[in-house]
């Protein structure tokens, strides 16, 4: 009889196929980041997956890869602005299976951060990783008008208000890391000077606002004009009623593709004695802004940003109107409130042999300075 060991002729064998492709696989993009959402449904046919390769290739050739367990799935890393093509393959200890699509000719959103709020001239230089920019240029406020002193028995007049800002925005304009922008701010409108009674009693004319712009590579890209400034109110010498009128708004222009370009509003009349009421500056009520992303925040119209200065100025009673959203004209013959981004306020005339007020610049009835301009930059 034979001795020795026995081997158990059968003997257990391995699965070497490869997993089944998941059933379905869908790839999304979402607003404001760079990210793909992938799920998938796995395959209750042949061999399981252990884990799943999803691949994106853009249209240049550049390619993303991550490995997913779970559906949903975040995947990050995707170029903002590119397009992707998105497959979904199943693997396991055989290795990779056969890929399926989860989403075609896929366009990642630009996604932009605020850089900088610029309230005077700079630069700015674009970091490493950043090609496109996005902005609202917004010029000065003009300075509102001065209100007339009285002369004798002859009554003031207010001064007009002073014009609101044009505002420029713009979105998607190519810029190369390393290269500078460039910022310029309008200065505000000067305030136009009171009338002094029995010498010179004509209200001063405000100054207009001056001129915001981007410069990129040598040549303006978006430019935007600063409001005029109110008129003075008229001389005693002068038919009672000669009131302020108020200056126009500024304008704007861009050379970028479907930049948005907005007018600032008038500014308001100041009152004079055949006047029943002055009237204020309206607000911006445009509803431009650059859209397709939240992260860039809407400035029209809520945002007082685009008010016109308001008129100013009764001769008879010395009760300044308002000099945009939030500047106010003077009282009592005193000066106008200076603006928010906006144009200044008139400056009210005075009744009669009474002296102004003394005003906020310390000049009997004088209009109110125009705010200077603001630059709102973003990057992506």
């Amino acid at each position: 009889m034979a001795t020795g060991n026995i081997r158990n002729p059968i003997r257990a064998t391995r699965n070497y196929a490869k997993p089944t492709s998941p059933t379905t696989s869908t790839a999304t993009t979402a607003a404001d980041t760079t990210s793909l959402t992938v799920t998938f449904t796995p395959s209750t046919l042949g061999p399981a997956a252990t884990s799943y390769v999803v691949t994106g290739t853009s249209t240049s050739g550049s390619t993303v890869s991550a490995t997913l367990t779970t559906s949903p799935t975040t995947v990050a890393g995707f170029t903002g602005g590119a397009t992707y093509n998105v497959t979904l393959a199943p693997q396991n200890y055989n290795g990779i299976g056969t890929a399926i699509t989860a989403g075609s000719a896929l366009s990642i959103p630009t996604v932009y951060g605020l850089q900088q709020t610029f309230n005077t001239s700079g630069t700015y230089t674009v970091n490493i990783g950043q090609t496109k920019i996005a902005a609202y240029v917004i010029s000065a406020g003009g300075g509102g008008g001065g209100g007339a002193s009285s002369h004798g028995s002859r009554v003031g007049t207010g001064g007009g208000g002073g014009g609101g800002a044009g505002i420029a925005g713009f979105k998607d304009f190519t810029v190369t890391a390393g290269q500078t922008v460039t910022i310029t701010i309008g200065a505000g409108g000067n305030a136009g000077n009171g009338g002094v009674i029995n010498t010179n009693p004509a209200g001063g004319a405000g100054g207009s606002g001056g001129i915001s712009k981007i410069t990129y590579g040598g040549v303006d890209i978006a430019t935007t004009n600063g409001g005029s400034g109110g008129n003075g109110g008229g001389t005693a010498e002068n038919a009672a009623g000669n009131r302020g009128t108020g200056g126009s708004g500024g304008t704007a222009s861009s050379n970028v593709n479907a930049a948005i370009t907005v007018t600032g509003t008038t500014g308001g009349n100041g009152k004079g004695v055949n006047f029943a009421n002055s009237n204020a500056g309206s607000l911006q009520s445009s509803n431009s802004n650059i859209s397709g992303s939240n992260n860039i925040t809407a400035i029209l119209p809520s945002n007082t940003i685009a008010g016109s200065g308001a008129g100013a100025g009764d001769g008879h009673s010395g009760v300044g109107g308002g000099g945009g959203s939030s500047s106010s004209g003077g009282v009592n013959g005193a000066a106008g409130g200076s603006g928010t981004a906006t144009g200044g306020g008139g400056g009210a005339g005075v009744y009669g042999d009474q002296p102004g007020f003394p005003g906020g610049s310390g000049t009997s009835g004088a209009g109110g300075a125009g705010f200077a301009g603001q630059v709102i930059l973003y990057t992506a």
